[in-house]
C-alpha cells in the first residue's frame, strides 16, 4: 500500500515527480558508474594484453626500418623486407636472486613460439626461450651463467659478449673488448645483430667503468643494464624469420 500510494504521489504531483526523478537519476548513475568501475577492474588485464599486441605491431615495423636504414634514418622505403614480428607475452613466473634465473611466459607453441627465440622488454633484454609447450614458453633470464649475448658500442661498433657474474641484477659484465677500442665511461651498449635472437640496436646498457689489466689485450667492463628484469610484466618474444636460413649457413662453415 505505501509504495501504491507512494507512485501515486510522484505520478499526480509535478512537484514531487520532478524531485523523484532527480533522486532517482542521481542514485542510478551512482550505480552504474560503481558498476562500471568495477567492470573495468576486471577488465585491466584485457586491456593491457591489447595494448602490448598493438605495441608489438609497432615494434616489429620499428625493427625492419632500423635493421635496413639504422636508428638515425629517417628515409623510408615502402618496399621494406620484413624480417622479424614480436609476440607480446606477459610474464608469469620471473626470479632474479639465484645464480641461474629464469622466467615463464604466458604464450607458447599455440603462439608460434619455439626455442631459440629472443625475449625484450621496453628497454632492454629479458632473455632467450629454452622450453615450450603449447600454452606457455620458459627461458633463461639475462641473469644466467649460460645467457651470452653478442653486444656492441654504439658509438663505434667494437663488439663484445656481454654475461651476468652473479651479484647485483642491475650489473653486468662485457668481455673480449680490444685494448685499442675508444671507451667512454657513459657509452651506450646495445646489440650487434652477430646473431639469430636479436636484431640489432636493442638498448642494453651503458660503460659503468672499465680498465685494463696488465698483460691483457682485452678490457675489463663492467655495464649498468637498462632495464629492471626485476619489473618484468609484459615482454615480446622475438621471431626471427630468416633465423634457421642463418643458423644452416654458419652450421655449415663451423
Amino acid at each position: 500500500m505505501q509504495i501504491f500510494c507512494l507512485n501515486l504521489v510522484v505520478r499526480f504531483n509535478p512537484h514531487q515527480n520532478s524531485i523523484f526523478l532527480k533522486s532517482s537519476g542521481a542514485l542510478s548513475g551512482w550505480i552504474l558508474e560503481k558498476y562500471d568501475n568495477v567492470f573495468q577492474f576486471f577488465h585491466l588485464a584485457k586491456v593491457a594484453d591489447q595494448l602490448a599486441q598493438e605495441n608489438a605491431n609497432l615494434r616489429t615495423q620499428a625493427l625492419t626500418f632500423q635493421e635496413i636504414y639504422g636508428p638515425a634514418s629517417t628515409h623510408i622505403d615502402s618496399n621494406l623486407t620484413q624480417q622479424y614480428t614480436l609476440v607480446a607475452a606477459r610474464v608469469i613466473n620471473n626470479s632474479i636472486a639465484n645464480l641461474d634465473n629464469y622466467f615463464t611466459l604466458n604464450v607458447g607453441e599455440r603462439d608460434g613460439i619455439q626455442k631459440g627465440m629472443g625475449v625484450i622488454q621496453t628497454n632492454g633484454i629479458m632473455g632467450v626461450i629454452t622450453d615450450v609447450s603449447q600454452r606457455y614458453s620458459r627461458g633463461i633470464s639475462l641473469l644466467h651463467r649460460d645467457s651470452k649475448i653478442s653486444v656492441a658500442l654504439q658509438r663505434n661498433h667494437f663488439f663484445g659478449t656481454l654475461f651476468w657474474p652473479g651479484g647485483n641484477p642491475q650489473r653486468a659484465k662485457l668481455s673480449d673488448v680490444p685494448k685499442h677500442a675508444d671507451l667512454v665511461i657513459g657509452d651506450p651498449i646495445v646489440t650487434s645483430g652477430f646473431s639469430a635472437l636479436f636484431p640489432q640496436g636493442i638498448a642494453i646498457g651503458k660503460i659503468l667503468n672499465f680498465e685494463l689489466k696488465q698483460g691483457s689485450n682485452f678490457y675489463d667492463i663492467d655495464i649498468e643494464l637498462s632495464n629492471d628484469l626485476a619489473q618484468a610484466h609484459y615482454v615480446y618474444v622475438i621471431k626471427n624469420l630468416y633465423a634457421k636460413q642463418q643458423s644452416q649457413l654458419e652450421g655449415q662453415n663451423n
